[in-house]
Parts: structure tokens; C-alpha cells; sequence
């Protein structure tokens, strides 16, 4: 009969206890049980996938039959056992014989099956001294198989060892693992798989390298049966195992090509990101195994922040030089965008593509304007402007995007109470101000306002800038500061003060914590506007008149809109109904709230039956 030539995983399964790897203390108490003779009625494998529980099964299977045990017990270090050599141990390796009956659950999940089990326990062993079952992946038998279990399992016959291997132990119910003696298989660890696989290539002829070994250990978390498979499947692909063919088999973008990808995004260079990822043909690599690649080099980086090195091998120094040209603040970013957008990732069918452009908007975080409002205003001569200067065009109102913008702290000190009444400065000092692209911020500034030195801040400069920034508060989502910004005056902007006056009606004043809470967001958006230094000054009167505001609709059209909701209430006909009196705060109390954020009155409304 010609012999059947196995692959290297199955050519390479333990036959006796001094094979199995990396489990030295599960091996122990297992040849105790068969030193002292002494075997608990049902044992329960649990640990992860490939790490050598059905393997540890099959040998005490077979050792505990094996004829030469009696020799053992007399003399451990002289035999081992199994033999490999004896009827009951031949019979094992054939997968003959009549007293190990090995059952995968995952297919046999019923009841019936395990009634099935029962009844030919009762029967004594033909070969050997035990009738030995062996349940493979057993969490997959249903709850009625396993209560159907539970009294063969508590006292099963003397002759019969059950033996049940899971790698997910949490869905095995409790009254069953209260009655099995545990052994956990860890993973394996790195030193020992690695002279595990050096002595399969040096048996087998494999020529290889040290860091392709390395690499497969890495990919397979300590799996032995998973780290000899991939061994194979690259063996095939070439003469020799190299980390090169390791990367191209999995799928892995390169390591150099990683670094190099990082190097781009730290540096926020857009363009030759995207040619190089043209250059190294981004779509040939697996984008799940380019994700997962992305984090680690991010966690290695923010390990080198705290000054601990990761294993990233030869390349070390190269994350090193990037650490220090980056901050925790950019890693932190960085994590969470791919954290944020990783479900999307999963269910997406174009992966490539959504992860080309999520590392474009990485690399795109703080430098990116975002485009709130396009409108132009009509060119006028403004009085006062040196140079014939003409009051401000805006061409774009800009602001940044301040979920991804730094937020800038202001602290209690930096919010001054003045004498008179009912007015709050909030101030942001200059040296706390995050660094941003001076590029853009001038940019944005030319297209806001004209240099400062260049011209006189006449009263239209002042409130074409206030317009700028009350068009430019979309952008930081607050709907209810935008509001009260709107119900607002601009009074008056000082060049030598910095300070900017507003005044707001007297019904607002509930809002000035809201608006100190929120200074942080809008507070960036009127330095771009006015100055560094501005500093607002709001004070809130109680016969403040209605604010007209003009809509900018295009080039030198403009429309004026009245912006208090009472006043387009009271422009209905006298006839629409008649007013009802909520001057009672206790009675009307969920009224008089609404009417401290909706101005207005409350008009009842009668049924026309005639109509």
C-alpha cells in the first residue's frame, strides 16, 4: 500500500508527551495521574485554537492503555509512554482502535447522540484496561444534550474516562464544569514555537530565515498547528522561507512601506502620500492586514513617547526619528479616527478605497478648512481706508473645523468681572493659543479682513467683520450660542484696547454661563476675524431694540430681514386672535421658559365655525 505523504501539521502532531509543546504543566500533571495510577472520571481541555489540546487527548489516550505503564510507574525516568511499540499504541496510531472513540460535537449536537454515548459506556473496554471518549469542540452540544449529560458525567462506570476539549469554555454550562478536572492550555510561547518551527525546517529541509520565523510566530498568537500551516504555504511559494515572501503570502504591506505611509501622515503632505501609494500599488496588499498594521505602528509610536521600545525590529529607529517629530495629542487623533470609522470599514465592500480616503483625511486633520458659507459682499469705498483700500470681499468665510482643531483652553482666570454692570470679559491669553498652519491663518485672514497696519477700522470694516464671524459660528454646532450671537449689536471694536463690545437684550443673561462654557469653540473664530489680542466685552440692557440684519445674498444685493421672532409675530393681522395673559410665572411656568428663549407672545387661536 503506498504511504500517504501528510502535510507538516499533521506530519508533525505529538505522539508522546515529550512532543507537545509549550504546555509543561498540564504535561506534568498528566503523567502524575498516570504515575500514581489515579484518574479523575472526566477531564475538560480548554484553551485556544492549535495549541495542543486534542494532541495532549489522543497521547494520555493512548498512555493510559499502553502496555509499558506498569513499567513507567516502576521506573518513570527509564520508560516513556507511550510506547509507540505495543498492540494497544500501534492500534492508536492507526486510528484502530476499539476502546478510544473520539466524537466531534460540532457535529453530533443532539440528544440523541449523547444517549447514544451512554448506552456503549456501559460496555467494558476489548483492548485495553479503559474505555476512554474523547468530545471534541464540546461548547457546540445544545443545553439538552449537555443536561442529558450530567449523570453519566457525575458517575460514569468504572472502566470509562471521558475527555472533553473546547477552546470556548464560557459556553459550557456550570453544572458540567463543576464536575470535570480542568487543564488550561496557554498559548505558546515565542522561544519555544521558534525552535519548534528551526527544528521542522531543519528536519525537513527548509532553508529560512530567522526573521520570516519570526514574523509567522507574530501572525499566529502562539498557535502551533496555525505557525506550521503558514510555514507550508509559504514553503510553496519558493526555495526558501524570507520575510519578504512571509509579508507577500499574508498580504502585508512591507514594513518599510508602513513607515514610510506614517511618515507622510505625520508630515501632512497629501500629494506624496497619494503617489505613494501609486508607487507601491496599495490595492495588490489586503486592507483588513494594512488596518490592523496601521494601529500597531500608532501604539508603537506612543510607546516610544513614554520611552518604552516596541518590537518592530530593524525599523526601531526609524519610529524613533518619527516619535519625536510628532505628538501624543497626533497619535491620540490618529487612533481615534480609525477606531471611530472601523465599523463603517468592516461592512463597507470597498475597503481600499475607504481606507485610501480615511489616511488622506488623517493627514488632511488641522490643516483642512472647512468651507461654511460662500458669500460676496458688495465692493465699497470705506471711508478713512489708506491706499483707496475697499471694505473687505468675502470671497469664502473660512473657519476651521474644531472637532479636529486643538481646543484651546480658558481658564476661570482669564474671565475678568468689571464694575459696571452686567458686562463680562472673556479673554484668551496669546501664549496659550495652539499652534496651527501660519500659511492658512494668513490665508484666512486675507480673505476675512485686509492687514490691520494697512487700513483704519472705520465702523464698516468693524461690522463686516462681525458679520464674518456670526457667518462663520455654523461651524462649531452650537445652535443655541449661534442664536444668542445673532439676537446680539455689535457696539464697537478698539485698535488699542482689543476690546470688542456687544450688546445683547436684558432676557439673555441666563446665557452668559453658556457662553463661557462654550468660549473655547467660538473664541478662536473672532481672533481670526479681529485680532489676537481681542478680548469680549458683553453687556446686557433691557430696552435693547430688535437687531436688523442684512442677508448676504450676492454681489451688491441685499435684502433686510428682521431677525426678532416677535416682531414677525406681531405683524399678523389684529383679528388672528387676541393675547392671553401669563404674567402668573407659577401658573404658566412651562410657558414663560419657552418665552425666555422664543421671545414672543402667546396669542389664543379660536375655531372660524362660520368659516
Amino acid at each position: 500500500m503506498e504511504a500517504v505523504n501528510l502535510n507538516l501539521a499533521r506530519k508533525w502532531r505529538s505522539k508522546n508527551f515529550e512532543q507537545i509543546v509549550g504546555q509543561d504543566l498540564s504535561v506534568r500533571m498528566l503523567k502524575n495521574s498516570l504515575f500514581l495510577d489515579q484518574y479523575f472520571p472526566v477531564y475538560l481541555f480548554s484553551g485556544q485554537r492549535g495549541c495542543g489540546k486534542t494532541s495532549s487527548a489522543r497521547v494520555f489516550a493512548a498512555a493510559v492503555n499502553c502496555e509499558k505503564k506498569d513499567d513507567f510507574r516502576k521506573d518513570p525516568k527509564s520508560f516513556n509512554i507511550p510506547c509507540l511499540l505495543c498492540k494497544s499504541c500501534i492500534a492508536m496510531q492507526e486510528g484502530k482502535h476499539p476502546d478510544f472513540i473520539e466524537i466531534d460535537a460540532a457535529s453530533y449536537t443532539g440528544v440523541d447522540n449523547v444517549r447514544q454515548i451512554i448506552e456503549t459506556s456501559s460496555m467494558l473496554p476489548l483492548m485495553g484496561r479503559k474505555k476512554i471518549y474523547l468530545i471534541d469542540e464540546v461548547h457546540m452540544l445544545s443545553k439538552a444534550a449537555f443536561n442529558a449529560f450530567l449523570k453519566i458525567l457525575e458517575e460514569p462506570p468504572a472502566s470509562v474516562l471521558f475527555i472533553l476539549a473546547t477552546t470556548d469554555p464560557e459556553k459550557i454550562i456550570d453544572t458540567v464544569k463543576s464536575r470535570c478536572f480542568r487543564l488550561f492550555f496557554n498559548a505558546v510561547k515565542k522561544d519555544q514555537l521558534f525552535n519548534h518551527l528551526i527544528k521542522i525546517c531543519k528536519e525537513e529541509n527548509i532553508t529560512y530565515e530567522d526573521s520570516a520565523l519570526e514574523l509567522i510566530i507574530k501572525e499566529t498568537d502562539g498557535s502551533v498547528r496555525d505557525a506550521i500551516n503558514l510555514l507550508e504555504q509559504v514553503r510553496f511559494g519558493s526555495e526558501g522561507v524570507t520575510k519578504d515572501l512571509v509579508l507577500k503570502v499574508m498580504g502585508y504591506v512591507p514594513e518599510k512601506h508602513l513607515i514610510r505611509i506614517f511618515e507622510l501622515l505625520i508630515k501632512k503632505d497629501i500629494a506624496d502620500l497619494l503617489a505613494f501609494f501609486k508607487e507601491i500599488e496599495l490595492e495588490e496588499y489586503s486592507a483588513d492586514l494594512l488596518w490592523k498594521r496601521m494601529l500597531e505602528v500608532a501604539r508603537g509610536l506612543i510607546w516610544l513617547k513614554h520611552d518604552v521600545e516596541p518590537d518592530f525590529g530593524e525599523y526601531c529607529e526609524d519610529l524613533k526619528i518619527i516619535s519625536s517629530s510628532c505628538s501624543l495629542n497626533q497619535l491620540g487623533d490618529i487612533l481615534e479616527v480609525f477606531y471611530k470609522n472601523e465599523l463603517a470599514f468592516i461592512r463597507t465592500t470597498f475597503k481600499h478605497s475607504f481606507l485610501e480616503m480615511l489616511l488622506l483625511k488623517i493627514a488632511g486633520i488641522e490643516a483642512t478648512p472647512v468651507v461654511v458659507q460662500k458669500k460676496l459682499l458688495a465692493p465699497s469705498v470705506v471711508p478713512g481706508v489708506k491706499k483707496s483700500f475697499k471694505e473687505p470681499v468675502l470671497k469664502e468665510v473660512v473657519a476651521y473645523n474644531l472637532k479636529q482643531e486643538v481646543a484651546q483652553e480658558v481658564s476661570d482666570e482669564d474671565v475678568i468681572e468689571e464694575n459696571y454692570d452686567a458686562v463680562e470679559l472673556v479673554q484668551t491669553r496669546q501664549q496659550d493659543t495652539p499652534v496651527q498652519d501660519e500659511k492658512l491663518e494668513k490665508n484666512i485672514r486675507k480673505e476675512v479682513l485686509p492687514d490691520p497696519e494697512q487700513i483704519v477700522l472705520t465702523d464698516g470694516v468693524k461690522e463686516s467683520g462681525w458679520i464674518a464671524f456670526l457667518n462663520s459660528l455654523e461651524s462649531i454646532e452650537e445652535p443655541l450660542v449661534m442664536s444668542v450671537f445673532r439676537q446680539g449689536k455689535f457696539v464697537d471694536f478698539g485698535k488699542e484696547t482689543f476690546v470688542l463690545k456687544a450688546a445683547f437684550p436684558k432676557r439673555f443673561e441666563l446665557f452668559k454661563d453658556k457662553l463661557n462654557e462654550t468660549s473655547k469653540k467660538w473664541m478662536p473664530l473672532l481672533r481670526l476675524v479681529f485680532s489676537d489680542k481681542v478680548r469680549c466685552a458683553f453687556v446686557f440692557e433691557n430696552d435693547l431694540e430688535p437687531v436688523k440684519k442684512k442677508s448676504i445674498v450676492g454681489a451688491g444685493e441685499e435684502i433686510k430681514r428682521e431677525t426678532s421672532f416677535s416682531q414677525n409675530i406681531n405683524t399678523r393681522p389684529k383679528s388672528f386672535g387676541h393675547a392671553i395673559d401669563i404674567s402668573d410665572k407659577e401658573k404658566w411656568k412651562l410657558t414663560n421658559s419657552l418665552l425666555d428663549v422664543f421671545p414672543g407672545t402667546i396669542t389664543e387661536v379660536k375655531e372660524d365655525l362660520n368659516g
